[in-house]
């Protein structure tokens, strides 16, 4: 091959393999004879050279939909169209190729006879920032599945990332935006840090029953490399003597007008009580029944005051909830009909913010008791090395340097290839989005010796594995081309107190500190920033291959950007750690007197702790109640038997945590 001037790369060394296999969900089969004209459907979205916009599946849905903004203008789609009236294109097997390696050449992937992308280039002549779906109906048997597909990994320190995304998805229409997820690719931790590369992802997927089912490719592309082959046992899907594919399906509750975008996304928290509620409706083989349309809000039916319009394939929905409601509950149920007369109901729901919200500790580690917490989860060793070398003791028995002049209890964080500890930080997706987008990590640190880079936090292990979040490199802190703007003032083998106050939702900045001193306006940030953006479990001080020693002394997060002046006030590191204003902490929550005279009490606890209750009818005077009485989780509950109150006029209570 080198000869030819072309690069090969053994996929079977290059592969990702998902392990569990998804079970389709029951009533999405078709029969066997409802296939039709076989191959796939294709169709492509391409955003203007240098728009800004996410690498994530939520910008490729709305590229395809035509709802995709950018700096408050809807983005234009430069994509060629094909000839079938929904400008898709037929083709008979997925293996497209646009990629090239650092000299030049041509990669060679799995397969041969490699097509240009449908669509691509555009209108604009390049080869960037587009979206293309891949629709179909497989026929399948009853049983697992295998199937694989090849995507690029490209630079872990682009921003946004340069890798390519693919999810997979089935439904009656598996457009819809409840559609069920198969497969994800996610950016496996073995991949090459600081190049190029196709990968293979092979997923499972067990049909119920024999018959023709709906499936859907969504691909997405930034600024480098594309590629995409869906192949099962080295056989690309359709070819002559693989698994057959058709383009329609003649079953009566496949292609229905379907749901194509929901606003604010179901689960989210933290919404603006502003924020309108959207529904985008499309037709696709039936279409909507405008007059059948029915929304719910919290369990009233609001479909009166809402808008609904429709116009060339498209219904919208447009709902103001009252902006000062005194509830964060925003449940809704949409009803609607199509043309052939099915009816159709979707519910989701979520939160809203009630007034302005202060920063708030979920989390703080002062390491005087190993790993235990000072507030929220305890952390957790990620690996055997983490936890047979990470040490415990005091700046004296270390022999390092104190802090500001005193003693300090402190954790050694070893060098190996998987240390890192996991860190739950208890704080629900916000800032209006599927993650975490508004936090706040402080920690007092000293990092050990010179040399390249080295993690501080891996805040998406899944979305972004085995690369961290935070690193610090020749006295800054950051990551990638243009992240570690600053002064140099993290020097090693001192302590710091260092801090970053996120926020990829609405001002989309990270602003980094050390010791109270601004180093960097970090922008431009954005909702859920496959990087950026907190997954529940974190990982600190985790990479595959950029680590160095640590020393810690204090760590803690909140749930909430703090402001330029409250990271300026934290000055630099103490010895005692973190103050925790805001903190929930152990307090009660409820106290509840029953008809029979028991009283029950409940208070916010974290896993794996044992409580003493007491109980006074003066607070001078404390009557031991019970001790040990085991965590239930979040929230623990005991209760007092009226009989032994005694008919006491006044009862207080006491929770302590041993």
């Amino acid at each position: 091959n080198l000869d030819t001037g072309l690069r090969f790369w053994a996929g079977t060394d290059l592969n990702f393999v998902a392990k569990d296999s998804v079970v389709i969900p029951a009533g999405i089969a078709g029969p066997l004879e409802a296939g039709q004209n076989r191959g796939f459907r294709v169709v492509t979205a391409q955003a203007p050279l240098f728009s800004e916009i996410s690498n994530s599946f939520t910008r490729a849905s709305q590229q395809l939909n035509g709802t995709l903004m950018s700096e408050g203008q809807l983005v234009a789609d430069e994509a060629k169209k094909g000839e079938n009236p929904d400008g898709s294109f037929d083709v008979d097997v997925i293996n497209f190729l646009e990629a090239f390696d650092v000299d030049g050449f041509p990669f060679v992937t799995n397969f041969e006879d490699d097509a240009n992308f449908p669509g691509i280039p555009g209108t604009g002549d390049h080869y960037s920032l587009f979206t293309t779906e891949i629709s179909g109906f497989v026929e399948l048997s009853a049983g697992t599945h295998t199937f694989d597909a090849q995507v690029f990994v490209d630079r872990v320190d682009a921003a946004p990332s340069n890798d390519n995304g693919l999810v997979v998805l089935t439904g009656t229409n598996p457009r819809d935006f409840f559609a069920t997820e198969l497969a994800t690719f996610v950016r496996p931790d073995d991949a090459p840090p600081f190049e190029s590369t196709p990968w293979n992802f092979q997923f499972n997927i067990t049909a119920p029953i024999a018959g023709v089912y709906p499936i859907r490719l969504v691909y997405w592309t930034q600024d480098s490399n594309s590629g995409l082959e869906f192949s099962q046992q080295n056989q690309l899907v359709n070819s002559d003597g693989a698994t057959v594919v058709f383009r329609e399906s003649t079953a009566p509750h496949h292609s229905h007008a379907y749901i194509a975008e929901v606003s604010p996304v179901p689960g989210v928290a933290d919404i603006s009580p502003e924020e309108p509620i959207v529904v985008l409706l499309r037709d696709d083989k039936t279409t909507v029944n405008v007059e059948s349309v029915k929304l719910s809000f919290n369990g009233v039916d609001i479909t009166g005051q809402a808008t609904v319009s429709s116009g060339n394939g498209r219904t919208t929905i447009n709902y103001q909830p009252p902006p000062a409601r005194q509830s964060d509950r925003n449940e809704l149920v949409l009803e609607y009909m199509d043309s052939s007369g099915e009816s159709f109901t979707r519910e989701w729901s979520f939160a809203n913010s009630l007034g302005e919200k202060p920063p708030m500790v979920t989390g703080q580690w002062d390491f005087s008791n190993g790993l235990r917490a000072t507030i929220g989860s305890d952390l957790l060793f990620n690996d055997e090395v983490s936890e047979s070398d990470t040490l415990f003791g005091t700046t004296t028995s270390f022999e390092i340097a104190d802090i500001g002049g005193e003693p300090a209890e402190v954790m050694y964080v070893p060098f190996g290839s998987r240390v890192g500890y996991k860190l739950l930080h208890g704080i629900a997706p916000n800032g209006g989005g599927r993650y975490v987008n508004r936090y706040t990590l402080l920690m007092d640190v000293m990092r050990v010796g010179e040399g390249g880079a080295s993690a501080i936090i891996q805040a998406s292990p899944t979305k972004n594995p085995g690369d961290a979040t935070f690193f610090w490199q020749g006295g800054n802190m950051g990551q990638g081309g243009g992240g570690y703007n600053g002064d140099g003032t993290f020097t090693p083998d001192e302590w710091h107190r260092i801090g970053f106050a996120v926020d990829l939702a609405d001002e989309k900045v990270i602003t980094k500190w050390v010791d109270g001193v601004l180093q960097d306006e970090w922008r431009p940030q954005n909702k859920d920033h496959i990087r950026r953006a907190m997954e529940p479990e974190t990982i600190l001080f985790y990479d595959v291959d950029e680590r160095s020693e640590w020393y810690v002394n204090s760590i803690q997060i909140f749930d909430g950007k703090l402001s330029d002046e409250e990271m300026e006030a934290l000055g630099g590191p103490s010895a005692e750690g973190f103050e925790a204003p805001g903190a929930k902490g152990l307090q009660i929550k409820d106290i509840l007197l029953q008809e029979n005279g028991n009283v029950t009490i409940k208070w916010f606890s974290r896993a794996n702790r044992s409580y003493r209750i007491e109980a006074s009818s003066n607070l001078v005077d404390w009557l031991e109640l019970t001790d040990g009485h085991p965590s239930q989780g979040d929230l623990t509950e005991f209760t007092e038997l009226g009989q032994d109150i005694n008919g006491a006029a006044t009862r207080y209570y006491r929770v302590t945590e041993e």
